[in-house]
């Protein structure tokens, strides 16, 4: 899953998986459990949609049924010194700003509401720290920091997601990525009793993983292992104090292939542009369609109103929403559909706001 830069500096560009906040503007990638089924990618703009959005800005993560993502900036640095030590500190001003992030643009209904002031470090390792943060649910909120104090973007899931996740997994990169990227994991174990956690690779090779109170981890994968994690994922491990195995998870192997092409393997490729002020505006919709034959694209709006959005050179197109009817798509989805010439259906998927895939996670 990728953010790209933008050369225009009040555009920013994200991807919406079941609670990820915007992104900020530096070229990053990452993977993490819990990807929305109908996966969206959003571009925010400060104020008119007709800004040229920048080439190749619109990208989409890969489909894995796999906590949410906001994807990172980690840069893998020195040891920790003491860092047990440091455990239950505070989380520094930008952990906080992130986490506060969480919730911009969102009606009240829809919001997380992580407990700021009392976000802590809970999980150290040489080269990263992971903070928490609780929510009012039972949830929590996670994030990733270097040693330089860059956080990775904070990671939320309510009490209800994470029922389903026996462990969460956060995995991010910064891009390029190549197989000598350093590789790290956090995450929790949300199983109750594990005692242990194991990381398994490819090749045979087991490793203990530190698990802190609480149950949270983090750790980065060893130099000699990395090709073999890049290439072949690894699996973790949750073992009860006998050494019985109560949960696992997988960490999926560095996809290395173009973002682009993969785009484009999609039968419609959908965009939404959106102000960072309120998500549940839509002000309007680009991308492309790629499904072979198709000679018009329309879209639905929940109430049934149809419009035609033109397609132009290789199946591009960039439609915007007039403005008494970007809050059509707050809180139910319309439709994108691809026919041929003679009005058959060919493709179609669902479009909303930000708003709505959050209250549909």
């Amino acid at each position: 899953m990728n953010a790209l830069r933008d050369p225009h500096p009040d555009d920013r560009t994200i991807r919406w998986l079941r609670g990820a906040d915007p992104l900020g503007t530096d070229t990053t990638s990452g993977w993490a459990h819990g990807v929305q089924g109908t996966e969206i990618l959003e571009r925010i703009v400060a104020a008119d949609p007709s800004v040229p959005a920048a080439k190749g800005a619109s990208r989409r993560g890969n489909r894995r049924p796999v906590l949410l993502l906001a994807a990172a900036l980690l840069v893998v640095g020195a040891g920790v010194a003491g860092a047990g030590a440091l455990l239950g500190r505070p989380a520094p001003v930008a952990v906080r700003r992130d986490l506060a992030d969480i919730d911009q643009g969102m009606p009240a209904d829809l919001r997380l509401d992580p407990d700021i002031r009392d976000a802590r470090l809970v999980a150290t390792t040489d080269g990263a720290r992971l903070y928490a943060a609780a929510l009012p649910d039972g949830g929590v909120c996670t994030e990733i920091v270097d040693l330089d104090g860059r956080p990775s973007g904070a990671v939320c899931a309510t009490a209800a997601e994470l029922a389903t996740m026996p462990i969460s997994v956060t995995v991010p990169f910064v891009d390029p990525i190549t197989l000598a990227s350093p590789i790290v994991v956090g995450g929790r174990v949300n199983t109750p009793g594990a005692t242990t956690l194991e990381a398994r690779y490819g090749d045979g090779a087991r490793r203990e993983v530190t698990l802190r109170a609480g149950s949270y981890y983090v750790f980065v994968v060893p130099i000699d292992e990395l090709a073999s994690a890049h290439r072949g994922g690894l699996e973790l491990v949750a073992l009860a104090a006998g050494g019985t195995q109560i949960a696992s998870a997988d960490v999926p192997a560095t996809d290395f292939s173009d973002v682009q092409a993969r785009d484009a393997r999609e039968p419609i490729f959908v965009s939404t542009i959106s102000t960072h002020r309120d998500y549940t505006l839509v002000l309007g919709i680009e991308g492309s369609v790629n499904v072979a034959g198709a000679q018009t694209l329309e879209l639905r709006y929940p109430d049934g109103t149809t419009v035609d959005v033109p397609l132009g050179t290789g199946g591009d197109y960039r439609y915007r929403i007039p403005v008494t009817r970007r809050g059509d798509l707050a809180t139910e989805a319309g439709t994108l559909i691809a026919r041929d010439a003679g009005g058959d259906v060919l493709a179609s998927r669902p479009v909303a706001s930000l708003a709505y895939w959050r209250g549909h996670a």
